[in-house]
């Protein structure tokens, strides 16, 4: 079951289901754009991921660097990105349980590679980003 936790913000009521969600699209779209400044600002500069290689990726240069070199690799394929669980630690922390399929760009079919990364993301001001996590 998917939890969440919802708090005031100003004036508005905001749940972190549609934060995390938020969050989730943007990543989606930086990928499959090969928008890297979008990705960039998926995540916060002190950034540490950990790869399916076992690699300690600290801070964005390191993250894109990598993604960029997957992508090229896979260049006919877009990434999908669902929301399984999202668990609240604290006012500006909560964890993101995500699935991300592989599909044919251009079509309706998976073409392989599925991952389910854990993401640690924290509000930085108005906004949220990724500070920790595993990654493909």
């Amino acid at each position: 079951m998917l939890e969440q936790a919802v708090y005031r913000i100003g004036a508005n009521v905001q749940s972190n289901l549609q934060h995390a969600e938020q969050l989730l699209v943007l990543l989606q779209s930086a990928v499959n754009q090969r928008n890297w400044p979008l990705f960039r600002s998926c995540f916060s500069e002190d950034a540490v991921m950990v790869n399916l290689f076992g690699q300690r990726l600290t801070g964005p240069a390191q993250l894109i660097d990598y993604q960029q070199q997957l992508i090229d690799r896979h260049q006919d394929r877009v990434w999908i990105y669902q929301l399984l669980h999202l668990q609240q630690l604290d006012l500006d922390t909560f964890l993101i349980n995500a699935e991300q399929q592989w599909y044919q760009r251009g079509r309706q079919h998976k073409v392989g590679l599925s991952c389910t990364p854990l993401y640690v993301a924290k509000r930085q001001g108005e906004k949220w980003q990724i500070c920790a996590g595993n990654m493909l």
